[in-house]
């Protein structure tokens, strides 16, 4: 599937969007005589999986039970067909941005939803759910569908203000033949309902709850249940109460929280049982109030956060069209067909030598419609401060990003290249990383002008920003789904250590003094099991320099104990660094991971495009993989205040303290 085919059936692909799982994705408009020339999204099944008849037949299941729902609020399937022998859908091309591509870029510029808008929105998607809801099968019994994935990634909001429904491909009918396999949850887990978790029988009232989660977090402006790590998103869903929203957006009227509760209520029972009585709540709650929730209230919204960007992405696609209209005729009046513009671009889906291509999301391989994520990838051009269509082409003054020796240089170097050419593409201009010989030389180079940016560990943004108040934070990076990490303790699987107690006397090894998780956290907790890291163990310590290199240290005896965190730990083995001969002796604590930061004087543009940049990274779409880099294992960039790092602040004033208290 190297090449881009140049049609199937009487459409003309344009591009490739997506490839992944088990199916392609194209944009391609109706060609031919009788055609209307419109755009549309082509998903077809990847040719390996040609014999595979359980996959065929339920592709084909998905879609007929999706192309049974006509609504305005809900995509529609233009056609099913076989092009080649090889089945294809071919689908509603909408041109607008996902609802959480909007949701990232207003929360990013601290912008909030008005509470009309964020109603309209809502009161949309319920009226298309509620639909697909009472879709009935082909004897007129109720098909019972829930579509289990009603997130902001699969509510397109058009640029009219018109939301639309994507991605039927996880819904669940009675009539499916083929079953979920038991122990997978199909969904995003911020968003699923108790009883999803549970892996209970569901029915309309779980995407009633999704819509809740929806609707509060666009009124909130943040994550309602989104923790660090699977096991604490799970207990919020289920346990945790839900924030007090009034001191936070006094703006939002009684009824309207009202509704909104009655959609999060754990309980299925007490729950609003139909996405249509959802609606009514909230349209009966806007008119009380005299809201706005009307599309064109929301299209004034979406124009104002991301209009220019979506009028560059329109000109982009209509200029493919053009192109290819030219082709076709001038194929018509040469004896000899010349290459077709699609074909002649470079092979493995690369335009100009960038990538363009994106995995399908997480499931795509039991989930067959997967318009969602088709249409997602008609906005992965959104530059939100482009004027003019997305270049593929590098130009303008360079950007340097220098990175703290955290790991061997070497393996940043390997793991984030993706993510150096994802910059390089979205920010039109040569980027390139720098790295470190110490954490302390990283916050060097970032001050005296050798690089606008750089990621500095907390420990060192801390002392950074303390010393230097005008260094300014982007974001922080965000490892295996998470934007904090565990600090442990290690030793040697088979040496003398068992206990806290047993460290006396031995030797320590650090990573570097600025380090949080290889120095501050392991010196807080000797500390609190009443051991001096400076007078109780043997000198000197050793400074391994990085944290894989602190690992084989501690295997090959060079130290007997050291401080690291458990991304590192965990993914040594992809360095060639059997971890398996160490273990943990003690957690030391929680902590941010590194944050993206700004030298002084940075251009206010070049921040904020630097920021936007990095929130909407995103590994699928740049190596088809869930995260960057074996060992980094990088899955984007979160939104962060210098709030979060206050728990180091505490350690490192704790250190620096017990320093000053000890001095002879």
């Amino acid at each position: 599937m190297s090449n881009i085919p140049e049609r199937i059936g009487r459409y003309s692909i344009l591009e490739r969007l997506a490839v992944g799982g088990m199916a392609v994705v194209y944009l391609a408009f109706e060609t031919g005589d009788d055609a209307l020339q419109r755009l549309v999204v082509i998903k077809q099944i990847l040719p390996k999986f040609d014999d595979d008849e359980g996959f065929r037949r339920m592709f084909l299941q998905e879609a007929r039970l999706a192309a049974n729902i006509s609504h305005p609020n809900v995509v529609e399937i233009h056609e099913m067909g076989s092009w080649e022998e090889q089945p294809f859908l071919a689908m509603e091309y909408v041109s607008g941005v996902p609802l959480n591509i909007l949701m990232r870029h207003a929360m990013g510029n601290s912008v909030r939803f008005p509470v009309g808008v964020a109603i309209g929105i809502i009161v949309q998607a319920c009226a298309g759910a509620h639909t697909a809801h009472e879709l009935t099968d082909a004897t007129g019994e109720p098909a019972k569908l829930v579509h289990r994935d009603l997130t902001p990634h699969n509510l397109m909001v058009s640029e009219a203000g018109h939301v639309k429904i994507l991605d039927f491909g996880v819904a669940k009918a009675t009539s499916n033949q083929d079953e979920t396999q038991t122990g997978v949850l199909k969904g995003k887990l911020p968003y699923m309902s108790p009883e999803q978790l549970w892996q209970k029988d569901v029915d309309r009232r779980s995407d009633v709850f999704t819509l809740g989660v929806v609707l509060w977090e666009l009124l909130l402006g943040s994550r309602l249940y989104a923790r660090d790590g699977e096991a604490a998103t799970i207990n919020a869903v289920l346990n945790s109460t839900l924030p007090q929203i009034e001191g936070i957006r006094p703006d939002v009227p009684r009824e309207v929280l009202a509704a909104a509760m009655g959609a999060l209520e754990k309980d299925p029972a007490k729950r609003t049982g139909t996405a249509e009585e959802l609606r009514l709540a909230l349209v009966d709650a806007a008119r009380i109030s005299q809201l706005d929730f009307s599309e064109d209230a929301i299209r004034t919204f979406v124009d104002g956060e991301l209009g220019p960007s979506l009028a560059a992405r329109k000109s982009e696609v209509q200029a493919q069209i053009e192109k290819s209209i030219h082709h076709m005729a001038a194929t018509t009046t040469q004896k000899t067909p010349a290459p077709s513009p699609v074909t002649a671009r470079p092979p493995q889906d690369t335009i100009g030598g960038i990538k363009r291509g994106m995995a399908l999301g997480a499931g795509v391989a039991t989930v067959l419609i997967g318009v969602g994520l088709a249409v997602v990838m008609l906005t992965r051009g959104l530059d939100n401060t482009a004027t003019t269509p997305l270049s593929t082409n590098v130009s303008g003054p360079g950007l340097t990003i220098i990175l703290a020796p955290t790991v061997n240089p070497e393996i940043l170097q390997r793991d984030l290249e993706p993510l150096r050419k994802y910059l390089q593409r979205k920010m039109e201009m040569e980027v390139s990383w720098r790295f470190a010989d110490t954490y302390a030389a990283t916050s060097e180079a970032l001050l005296n002008g050798e690089a606008q940016f750089a990621s500095l560990p907390p420990t060192l943004y801390v002392q950074t920003v303390a010393a230097h108040p005008e260094v300014e934070l982007i974001a922080v990076k965000v490892h295996s789904g998470s934007s904090g990490s565990d600090g442990v303790l290690l030793v040697s699987e088979d040496g003398p250590i068992q206990s806290l107690k047993d460290i006396a006397g031995k030797r320590l090894c650090y990573t570097d003094p600025q380090s949080t998780t290889g120095y501050m956290l392991p010196r807080a907790a000797l500390r609190d099991a009443g051991i001096d890291p400076d007078r109780d163990m043997q000198r000197p310590a050793i400074i391994s320099g990085n944290h894989l290199q602190l690992i084989k240290d501690i295997i090959e005896r060079k130290c007997d104990v050291g401080g690291t965190f458990t991304a590192a730990y965990m993914n040594a083995d992809e360095a060639g660094i059997n971890a398996a001969r160490t273990r943990v002796l003690q957690v030391t604590g929680r902590t941010p991971h590194d944050a993206i930061s700004a030298a002084p004087g940075v251009d206010a543009d070049l921040k904020l495009r630097m920021r936007e940049a990095l929130l909407e990274f995103d590994p699928k779409t740049e190596t088809g993989l869930e995260s960057v880099g074996g060992v980094e294992r990088l899955t984007g960039f979160a939104p962060v205040t210098d709030s979060v790092y206050d728990k180091v602040r505490k350690a490192v004033d704790a250190e620096r303290q017990s320093a000053f208290t000890e001095a002879p």
